[in-house]
């Protein structure tokens, strides 16, 4: 993955966040759907990492990590990618 053509290096878990949330954009999703979705069903922590995960996204992906314009927060629900696929 490249922004401004310098090279993110995604964790394995960072990536299947993105590619869950980025696969439908403006899906929003629960936490819980999230885990299930990039962690799997064998996942015994806490759902809230998810939090931990998407602000390691945001700080790589995102010009201003405090206002993102990619992965939006809804709040009481989740979270949703705001974009289109490169087809």
């Amino acid at each position: 993955m490249k922004k401004k053509g310098a090279t993110i290096k995604l964790t394995p878990t960072e990536f299947k966040v993105l590619f869950a949330l980025a696969s439908r954009p403006d899906k929003v999703f629960t936490r819980d759907e999230l885990v299930e979705n990039a962690l799997g069903y064998q996942f015994e922590g806490y759902e809230r990492s998810i939090d931990a995960h998407i602000k390691n996204i945001r700080q790589k992906i995102e010009d201003d990590p405090k206002n993102p314009s990619f992965i939006l927060t809804v709040y009481g629900v989740g979270y949703k990618f705001i974009g289109r696929r490169d087809d």
